[in-house]
């Protein structure tokens, strides 16, 4: 089972075939397959189960993680946060499931932005005490000097695209509300980037083992939640519902991701 989610390659073929499906959505939405079998209502309410499932998944498999390390284990804690995040994006996800299944409607601002916007504290801890734990373990985090490069970087990559995502998303005429949570998400998500970044380089180090397969998993999601989140402020500020494919793709690929890496370490300490 190592190496793998439960069921072999199956789930990773589902996701992928999600992924195109959605991906299809949005290149060919008037084509006789989406307008006739896949009907976007039957999309959107098969997204809502997706990322359900992926969510509580990740999360009860994260808190196996932490419930196989020993007490006073360093990394421990970090699962514990991380299933704690994931635990709240799935609340968020669940308020939002009836009207997107029942309705097709994604209602925004909903109950759900305030589960969502919670777990960034938890998501943002996490990572800062997976950083923490691998450095007192030994890995190679890197001089000083590289670990500044790479938050310098990650600065200006964030100045260089946060500024004119954030500009039409802080012109929009939305409610105050829309454009505060619009904004928010963004922010939150260049903020997560810091950590992910310099457990990125951990990764790179470690990508010949099945210990940088983890990784590579877990932080390829959270990069597809970033985006997700980016490309959901920037189309609804400009308007652009007909990319709502390309937003849901995005969530979809990065929990499912998040999932299949909480898995493989949850397997990995089985083993």
């Amino acid at each position: 089972m190592s190496g793998r989610w439960r069921g072999g390659p199956l789930p990773w073929v589902a996701l992928g075939l999600a992924a195109l499906v959605y991906c299809g959505w949005a290149l060919a939405p008037t084509s006789p397959l989406y307008a006739r079998a896949l009907t976007p209502h039957l999309l959107v309410g098969a997204a809502a189960i997706l990322k359900l499932v992926y969510l509580l998944s990740g999360a009860l498999w994260a808190f196996a993680c932490r419930d196989r390390l020993e007490p006073g284990n360093p990394a421990r804690p970090a699962w514990a946060l991380l299933s704690i995040g994931l635990l709240a994006t799935f609340a968020g996800q669940l308020s939002l499931a009836p009207f997107q299944i029942v309705r097709n409607e994604s209602p925004f601002p909903s109950v759900g932005d305030l589960y969502y916007v919670l777990a960034y504290p938890f998501l943002i801890a996490a990572f800062v005490v997976f950083l923490r734990a691998y450095r007192e373990a030994g890995l190679p985090m890197g001089s000083a000097g590289e670990q500044l490069a790479i938050l310098a970087g990650v600065a200006a990559l964030a100045l260089a695209a946060g500024i004119p995502i954030l500009r039409p998303v802080v012109a929009s005429e939305g409610t105050l509300l829309e454009r505060l949570l619009n904004v928010a998400y963004p922010v939150l998500d260049l903020i997560l980037l810091v950590p992910l970044a310099l457990l990125l380089r951990v990764a790179l180090r470690l990508r010949g083992g099945r210990v940088g397969s983890v990784w590579a998993l877990l932080l390829g999601g959270m990069i597809f939640l970033c985006l997700g989140d980016i490309s959901f402020a920037y189309f609804t500020a400009l308007g652009q519902e007909h990319l709502d494919p390309l937003v849901h793709v995005t969530y979809i690929l990065a929990y499912g991701l998040i999932s299949g890496g909480t898995h493989r370490q949850h397997e990995l300490l089985r083993s």
